[in-house]
């Protein structure tokens, strides 16, 4: 019986975000080396959320949390945009048990299939300066295990090189129960497999088609909080912030702390730091579309992209530069207020000031997908 096995030609890189640096990894593995952003891109789960729950429930139960806002549409999935433009079928595997999740991966890891895991990062010991911060919806790679010692090898995106996780870590994380069902792990893994008949369209043409659904992400949401819509939302919620943000809450740790410092704090994360590389994941799209001038699959075969294409492209990247900055802008403002003032943070918080950078976010978001919507497949 096999108790150990490490898959050899399997590379880990860092990254700025789990689920593309996770995928960029397998990517590789099955001969299709490309940026971390070419990943995002081509996947094309850009886009804006934004929840008040303010007039209603809280959607984290541990904590009166009034807003969440997010710079994604969607998480990866047996969908995936960037794996059918590749030729690649993506698997997707949940389990009730953990023992039964572990056996299973066991069995592929032990055929050379490494794995994406979706984890808990709180039960991961590399992550122990958190303190009892937990997050069901972390991605991990998965490329070994050793049984005899109780280790498995893993890859994330801001670690260099596999890390070792014990075989229970795992376990308790992939199980996780911690806030609210919909960010449970639930046992969830995924592997690839390329196409059996090698099929998939021309990297010229899939780019399109990726550029295209994320401007209907921006411009056609299929939910009002979503996209130009969901920013219309934000903009209009910041002058209530004196009225919405008064009293008190509790931290993820059960800690008494003012609603505005929580939510100034959880801010700056979910745009700055959690993953997103900077700036609400404008700054890793900025990169797709830098790349996008230069790629030399764009310019060659019967679907290359024309002068006037590029320029369009070339067009865009101010344009995301400075949404870019502006979300850095209130990310950094809400941090500094927070850190400097505590839980009277709300009073040195210029709203107003606020209110016109996201009103210039939401002109300049506007501006840029109605040009990238000049892209037609």
């Amino acid at each position: 019986m096999v108790q150990k096995h490490k898959i050899n030609r399997f590379v880990h890189r860092v990254g700025n975000h789990c689920e593309s640096s996770s995928m960029r990894d397998l990517f590789e593995f099955y001969s299709f080396p490309m940026s971390e952003q070419m990943v995002f891109g081509l996947d094309a789960t850009l886009g804006f959320g934004f929840l008040d729950t303010t007039s209603s429930v809280s959607f984290i139960p541990e904590s009166d949390v009034p807003f969440f806002l997010g710079g994604k549409q969607g998480t990866i999935e047996p969908n995936s945009l960037a794996c059918r433009l590749l030729g690649i079928i993506l698997r997707k595997q949940s389990f009730s048990s953990a023992n039964k999740a572990w056996e299973e991966s066991k069995k592929l890891l032990n055929q050379d299939i490494p794995l994406i895991i979706q984890i808990d990062l709180g039960y991961l010991p590399y992550f122990e300066q958190e303190g009892n911060f937990h997050f069901g919806g972390h991605a991990i790679t998965l490329a070994g295990y050793d049984e005899e010692k109780g280790i498995v090898f893993v890859g994330d995106s801001e670690f260099e090189g596999l890390k070792e996780v014990t075989i229970e870590q795992l376990k308790r994380g992939r199980s996780s129960e911690y806030g609210p069902k919909f960010m449970h792990p639930k046992n969830t893994q995924f592997s690839m497999q390329k196409r059996a008949d090698g099929k998939h369209p021309p990297l010229a043409a899939g780019v399109k088609l990726a550029i295209q659904k994320v401007v209907n992400n921006m411009l056609r949401p299929s939910m009002n909080n979503n996209g130009i819509q969901g920013l219309k939302l934000l903009t209009r919620s910041i002058p209530e912030w004196k009225i919405k943000l008064q009293g008190e809450t509790m931290d993820p740790e059960g800690n008494t702390i003012s609603r505005a410092r929580l939510m100034f704090e959880l801010i700056h994360g979910y745009i700055e730091t959690w993953g997103t590389g900077g700036a609400l994941f404008r700054n890793l799209y900025k990169k797709y579309l830098e790349e996008l001038l230069t790629h030399p699959e764009l310019k060659e075969g019967s679907r290359a992209w024309t002068i006037d294409e590029f320029k369009i492209v070339e067009d865009t990247i101010p344009i995301i530069d400075d949404s870019a900055k502006n979300w850095s802008l209130i990310a950094e403002t809400l941090k500094y207020a927070a850190y400097e003032y505590k839980d009277d943070c709300l009073n040195h918080v210029d709203l107003s000031e606020l209110h016109n950078i996201a009103l210039n976010i939401l002109s300049k978001e506007e501006d840029l997908f109605k040009i990238l919507s000049k892209i037609k497949i």
